[in-house]
């Protein structure tokens, strides 16, 4: 349960608890993650704003700070608080975007800014179902019987200046186009996709403005979990049982799943024929 309390001034300083993640970016910014006393956590997104959230995981209590934008808590609680969750309560967590493809999920990790929500509306305008945007939930059998699964996350994709014009590539009535605190295009698509569904590939993309074609190709089992390793959804943990439990994921989710890298043409405007020619790449690949 989240619920809205009352706004906060911008602090300076660590409080008192023990930091489980700690980050700060380029640009002085930042989040840290406290346990405290009582064992309830303490995360504060610098500037931004800050969650209270009980011991038990089950109640949070969102604070703007005072002077960000409106909504940014929001914003927020779907992405880093909810990856937060999903980290202390031992699920795997990818970066990544993922789609319902019909018999299978497909998710597009990365950086921010490497294309993976846009890469899904790429595949969405063309049929393909979302399941999350930027935070995915993976479910690791640990029998080994099942291919990990893809769990229904966020039912809208947040894209970047530029990518917004794919919204004009959906059918009428499709989506809903609407700006979010942080500057994004928001689309609001159909809440229809299948949970569960098995993982049938996890793409890297590299958008690729040389006006080559799409070139997409498997890294082997080391080769890859070097590479999702590089794309936490929180980078700075210091909290060694979720460092471990993430690490034994992504080993097992790289034995199970093919782990592709696509260099795709990069638009806007997109190639009509990409989605087609991602699926079907991805479909040889993934053999």
């Amino acid at each position: 349960m989240v619920r809205a309390g009352e706004p906060v001034a911008r602090t300076a300083g660590r409080p008192a608890g023990a930091v489980l993640l700690e980050f700060e970016k380029s640009d002085g910014a930042g989040y840290l993650a406290i346990r405290r006393s009582d064992d309830s956590y303490l995360l504060r997104f610098d500037g931004s704003a800050e969650f209270e959230i009980s011991a038990d995981l089950g109640t949070v209590v969102s604070h703007r700070v005072t002077g960000a934008p409106d909504g940014i808590e929001d914003v927020l609680t779907t992405g880093g608080m909810l990856a937060f969750q999903l980290y202390l309560r031992g699920s795997l967590v990818l970066h990544a975007s993922a789609v319902d493809v019909g018999s299978a999920a497909v998710a597009f990790t990365g950086h921010q800014g490497m294309g993976k929500s846009t890469m899904a509306a790429v595949l969405c305008a063309a049929g393909a179902r979302l399941i999350t945007d930027d935070v995915l939930r993976v479910d690791i059998d640990p029998t080994g019987h099942r291919r990990p699964a893809a769990r229904l996350g966020a039912t809208a994709l947040r894209l970047r200046k530029g990518a917004d014009t794919l919204v004009t590539d959906f059918a009428p009535g499709a989506c809903r186009a609407e700006a979010s605190a942080d500057g994004r295009q928001v689309l609001q698509l159909a809440d229809d996709a299948d949970d569960l569904l098995p993982l049938g590939a996890v793409v890297v993309p590299f958008p690729d403005r040389s006006g080559r074609p799409l070139r997409v190709r498997r890294l082997d089992r080391k080769r890859a979990l070097l590479v999702l390793l590089g794309f936490p959804r929180l980078p700075g943990w210091t909290n060694e049982p979720v460092v471990q439990r993430q690490f034994n994921g992504l080993a097992a989710l790289v034995s199970q799943v093919p782990i592709l890298t696509a260099n795709v043409p990069w638009g806007p405007p997109f190639p009509p024929e990409l989605s087609r020619e991602l699926l079907h790449a991805i479909e040889i690949n993934a053999v």
